[in-house]
């Protein structure tokens, strides 16, 4: 065999063994390596999602319910068609509903709610009964829940309409900030003789 045939060979060999190495090693181009590939359809999606969420203790916190659910993992978001969040006591009593047309939920924990957001108590000990808004955002770790938009509180008594609101669904305390107006009933006590 001569030299130039020999020198062929191996140089082949060498690269038959380079491209059977660069094969091994999972560098091809859309190998389906689980990668995530970014072209604006959701990671995954379902319908009519239930989701449990527990406390480290293991305790229930809250309870998620959806009609759709859309998680984009590169984002780290998940989007909720007529999301309802209903939170829950150390003594496993349901305490609020929360809903809204839209959510999102962000990876810190923060759910974004858009659209007729509706919160509502469970429990009949509260004064506070209802919060209505367009637009509010709730911290599922620390229950705190706020709004930058116009908002109605119903209580025992009273009705109170504010720009601004910050509260916390776990203390069953709201704030209105700004332009407050508040109108109070007062329950008619008739005496007899």
């Amino acid at each position: 065999m001569s030299k130039f045939k020999l020198w062929l060979i191996i140089i082949l060999a060498l690269i038959v063994l380079g491209l059977l190495g660069w094969n091994l090693s999972g560098t091809r181009m859309g190998d389906g390596d689980g990668e995530i590939v970014e072209d604006g359809t959701p990671t995954y999606k379902t319908k009519a999602s239930s989701t449990l969420a527990y406390e480290p203790t293991g305790l229930l916190a809250y309870k998620l319910n959806a009609d759709d659910v859309q998680n984009f993992a590169q984002e780290k978001i998940t989007w909720f068609t007529n999301p309802v969040l209903t939170t829950y006591d150390p003594d496993k009593t349901a305490t609020w509903s929360v809903s809204s047309k839209r959510a999102k939920l962000t990876n810190d924990r923060m759910l974004y709610l858009y659209g007729d957001v509706q919160i509502n108590s469970l429990t009949a000990d509260t004064q506070l009964q209802q919060i209505t808004t367009e637009n509010a955002q709730v911290n599922l770790i620390t229950q705190d829940v706020s709004s930058d938009d116009k908002v109605t509180i119903l209580g025992t008594g009273l009705r109170s309409v504010g720009m601004q609101m910050r509260g916390n669904l776990r203390h069953r305390n709201a704030e209105l900030i700004k332009d407050v107006e508040t109108y109070y009933e007062i329950p008619n006590e008739s005496k007899h003789p």
